[in-house]
């Protein structure tokens, strides 16, 4: 273990070459995954859904529903796809099984372009991780370097997802990990491939497949005492949301389990039911980032209680799509969530600065629910453009989410995460 950082090392060198090029090789991957699913998205949807009022969804977007859904229960009948645990394997330290990979990341793409409310995160990581991995066991690496390679590229992959290889460094530290000096080892590795995938990423920027970037831009407020307090408050009104989702996937989960053993019926229904849900509620439809500038520029004519709606309908939507067997990750429509949240406490407290309300709500209830708060807080700054000192009130309510869900209801989110 003691060459493990030492740049000296001819082992370590080697090391270094096989992450790099599986960070390349992930990034390329999340980025033609994307386009794909850009692609079919412009193909399926005849055009983009920006209108936020009741009953107005068409209803075409039924029948687009359904037959993903249909599709994604034929793949699980016949196939192994499954939600891989991506966020384990960067968190926690655990082993990406390759063998799943390719049918799990085809039901994702039929997930995503059929409107469900998933994001593209735990699709990119389980395609770059699952190539990684596959690489790695073709080529017989030993077990440290097939961990730092299947790490780097899934790093490769999110910053250029996320538009940021700072946050996927900040991820990286808050994985769990021995505090000592060979750990810098995997992070300059796993931290130069993230820049590897943004450069990739950041080179198609007028393509927009990076498209977190900028997403919202509330106006700078000026920092005060009492804004800090605040955002410890915020933080702690983001518990409540995510337990609401917590009960939602309890729910699901056992109306759902008599269809567990009929796939094809399973997310065929779910589909035919999340699409009547799309055309009552429009911004149920899709992963949250068109229709959270939309919304958040219509805030005071849309009000208070149909934000809150949007909010908790899009978390029926988020719980409905998992459990009925499509497969995604939560962070796109989280962020959405909290938008929504955000927007709604600045509209009833017109006092409290929209850039706080929107920074903190945004990145604490993502945070009370995926272990990341570091980072999503990295995110949420890179989404809404904060300075450093308005950042700062956004960094506490994460971590007050995430200290009161991971600490005193562990078990509950831990399970449903």
């Amino acid at each position: 273990m003691a060459e493990d950082f030492n740049l000296r090392s001819r082992a370590y060198w080697i090391r270094m070459a096989w992450g790099l090029f599986l960070g390349l090789i992930g990034a390329i991957s999340a980025l033609i995954f994307i386009l794909v699913m850009s692609l079919g998205q412009k193909i399926f949807w005849p055009y983009i859904i920006n209108n936020w009022a009741l009953f107005s969804g068409p209803w075409w977007i039924v029948g687009l529903m359904t037959a993903a859904g249909l599709l994604v229960g034929i793949i699980h009948r016949y196939t192994l796809a499954q939600e891989m645990d991506v966020f384990g394997v960067v968190i926690d330290a655990k082993d990406l099984d390759p063998k799943p990979m390719p049918s799990s990341v085809l039901a994702s793409l039929i997930s995503l372009i059929g409107g469900f409310s998933l994001g593209p995160e735990v699709s990119t990581g389980m395609l770059a991780g699952g190539l990684g991995s596959w690489i790695s066991k073709k080529r017989k690496l030993d077990s440290d370097t097939t961990k730092i390679s299947v790490l780097s590229s899934i790093s490769g992959a999110w910053s250029g997802l996320f538009t940021s290889p700072f946050a996927m460094i900040l991820m990286l530290l808050e994985s769990k990990h021995k505090q000592s000096v060979i750990f810098y080892g995997t992070l300059l590795i796993a931290g130069l491939a993230a820049v590897i995938g943004f450069a990739i990423f950041y080179a198609f920027e007028g393509l927009n497949y990076a498209s977190v970037l900028g997403l919202l831009s509330p106006p700078p407020y000026h920092l005060t005492l009492w804004n800090l307090v605040l955002s410890v408050l915020l933080g702690i009104l983001a518990v409540p949301v995510i337990l609401f989702f917590v009960v939602l996937n309890k729910i699901f989960g056992r109306l759902v389990e008599p269809l567990n053993s009929k796939p094809v019926i399973r997310s065929t229904l779910g589909g035919f039911l999340l699409g009547l849900l799309a055309v009552v509620i429009p911004t149920t439809f899709g992963l949250g980032t068109t229709s959270m500038p939309i919304v958040h520029q219509q805030a005071a004519e849309i009000g208070v209680i149909l934000l809150i709606v949007f909010a908790l309908t899009k978390l029926v939507a988020l719980s409905g799509a998992l459990n009925f067997g499509f497969i995604g990750g939560p962070i796109f429509p989280l962020l959405f969530v909290g938008s929504c949240i955000g927007d709604a406490i600045n509209q009833i407290f017109p006092q409290i600065p929209i850039g706080l309300a929107l920074g903190c709500m945004m990145v604490a209830v993502p945070a009370a629910l995926v272990p990341i708060p570091i980072a999503l807080g990295a995110l949420s700054i890179i989404i809404i453009g904060l300075s450093a000192t308005n950042a700062l009130p956004v960094i506490i309510a994460a971590l007050v989410a995430f200290s009161i869900t991971h600490g005193l209801l562990m078990k509950g989110t831990e399970k449903n995460r």
